[in-house]
């Protein structure tokens, strides 16, 4: 989900995600940078793994980390490149835990990109980004729904010493469709000026969920498509994967 959730899981809860995501005609951002030619390519990110742990009912941490980003046909390199993704390092503080069908939750999240992706081919820009968010989440029986607002702060790869500073903004609705179905719909990314390399980005998901057991454990899988808004999103993409709870929590 684009939007995370301000719902934090009961202490003691280690949860495991991996995912995949494509996404059409994405620019290379250098090709453009360098005289102004906009070469599309498809590009591939994943396997995408992620662990979250929860040591309180206020806190929440996560890491993440692209095995392996791609981009098919880059007709700057006529050819199929790849890399190492970046790692990604989160931490939840919780302000209000809500209630279902009564009360809101309300929480703060920072999260830090480690670049791991060279910048050479255009797959990333091999910098340090920075993103402060508040989360924003109600929920009912069946009826989900979240939100975040916030500051991203991105170095520029091009220039030294100069960052983009971005509004984030994303929000999402989720509806419990049957027992084991949830229909979501999920929205938003960063806004304001921004270069090659350190630019805004923006999309919307849409897709299902599919809650079931898998060897004991609680576990959703989900399928969405991707639609980017701006340029430099890409055009249309898919996202899948699956979350398990590798430990489930207690409930003080």
């Amino acid at each position: 989900m684009l939007t995370p959730s301000a719902f934090i899981e009961a202490p003691g809860y280690f949860g495991f995600d991996l995912y995949g995501q494509t996404m059409g005609e994405e620019p290379n951002y250098l090709t453009y940078a360098e005289n102004g030619t906009i070469q599309l390519r498809t590009r591939v990110d994943g396997p995408v793994i992620r662990f979250n742990y929860v040591p309180s009912s206020r806190a929440e941490f996560g890491a993440e980390f692209n095995i392996q980003t791609y981009a098919i046909n880059d007709p700057r390199y006529a050819t199929t490149i790849s890399d190492f993704g970046d790692i990604t390092l989160r931490g939840k503080l919780g302000l209000a835990e809500g209630e279902v069908s009564r009360a809101p939750a309300v929480a703060l999240q920072f999260e830090v990109i480690l670049p791991i992706t060279s910048f050479g081919n255009g797959l990333g820009p091999n910098t340090v980004r920075l993103e402060s968010v508040l989360l924003a989440g109600y929920k009912t029986e069946k009826l989900t729904l979240n939100g975040r607002v916030g500051l991203a702060i991105q170095d520029e790869p091009l220039r030294a010493h100069e960052q983009r500073d971005f509004l984030v903004l994303s929000g999402s609705i989720a509806y419990k469709v049957s027992e084991t179905f949830e229909a979501f719909v999920d929205g938003g990314g960063f806004y304001g000026d921004g270069v090659p390399g350190a630019h805004a980005d923006s999309e919307v998901r849409a897709g299902l969920k599919h809650y079931r057991t898998m060897f004991g454990k609680n576990t959703s899988f989900y399928l969405a498509g991707r639609r980017g808004l701006v340029d430099f999103t890409g055009t249309w993409g898919v996202v899948a994967g699956f979350t398990t709870a590798i430990r489930t929590g207690v409930t003080p």
